[in-house]
């Protein structure tokens, strides 16, 4: 597959865990220099094979919290990147997430295989960051903490200081008001009993008009159309699978700093 000309924020899935029909919440950032996904769900492959892609394709991950719908799929990546391709993609994220994904997640289906003992880092080359930033392809990342499940570390990321990508959060105008991204892409339930994601009523209660007139709502339940009116009223609208967005120019690093 040969990788985009423009540099571009891809969304691949924009489904809640428990959709049925969508893929999960995750994004690939493709340009020249290569492909980075933006969370790793159990939806992966499909949803990668849907934009004629294949986990071949992926030469990089970062990971902004450790939930099923964020991270199951790295055990095909790292499977199939080890045996089938003989590719070993970069992972990177925060090092306070490292114990969680790994010792928590990770291990019990990696840690063994037919050639012995493994760590992560025998199926990734790994990249812990120690501070909030890194770069690659060209692209620059500013990690912001965000409140999702209580007591757990989630990050949403900044890309190229124009785009916010929420990651899973409750709302959280403060911060948004503060980095006055040109374009959000923010995490959202329908429903009125899940407290760990905004509802959309907290959006629109909590938001500037003007900063939910930029905001593409994603990580959303099945009965999304039920709320297409409003959301088109008062929202840039639903993010939807397939849904490219041109990123700011690039930068000239292209190695990830930890």
């Amino acid at each position: 597959m040969m990788l985009s000309s423009s540099n571009e924020l891809l969304i691949l899935g924009c489904g809640h865990s428990e959709s049925d029909t969508l893929f999960n919440n995750n994004a690939l950032v493709t340009n020249a220099k290569g492909n980075m996904l933006i969370d790793c769900g159990y939806t992966i492959k499909p949803a990668l094979q849907a934009q004629g892609l294949k986990l071949q394709d992926i030469d990089a991950v970062f990971i902004t919290h450790v939930h099923a719908d964020h991270v199951f799929g790295l055990e095909r990546l790292a499977n199939e990147g080890r045996y089938k391709y003989h590719k070993k993609a970069r992972l990177i994220l925060h090092h306070e997430l490292y114990d969680e994904l790994w010792h928590q997640c990770l291990k019990g289906v990696l840690a063994k295989n037919g050639e012995g003992e493994n760590q992560l880092a025998d199926y990734f080359d790994l990249v812990l960051l120690q501070n909030d930033e890194f770069e690659l392809f060209g692209n620059r990342y500013q990690l912001h903490r965000v409140s999702h499940t209580p007591g757990k570390v989630c990050f949403g990321v900044m890309i190229n200081q124009s785009i916010f990508y929420s990651g899973d959060t409750v709302a959280i105008p403060q911060l948004l008001m503060q980095l006055k991204p040109e374009l959000i892409f923010h995490d959202v339930t329908l429903t009125d009993y899940n407290p760990v994601h905004a509802s959309v009523h907290s959006l629109l209660s909590l938001y500037p008009a003007e900063l939910c007139k930029k905001t593409y709502l994603m990580s959303y339940e099945d009965h999304w159309p039920d709320y297409q009116q409003m959301v088109d009223q008062h929202f840039a609208g639903f993010a939807r699978q397939g849904q490219r967005v041109l990123l700011s120019k690039e930068h000239q690093t292209d190695t990830a700093a930890s």
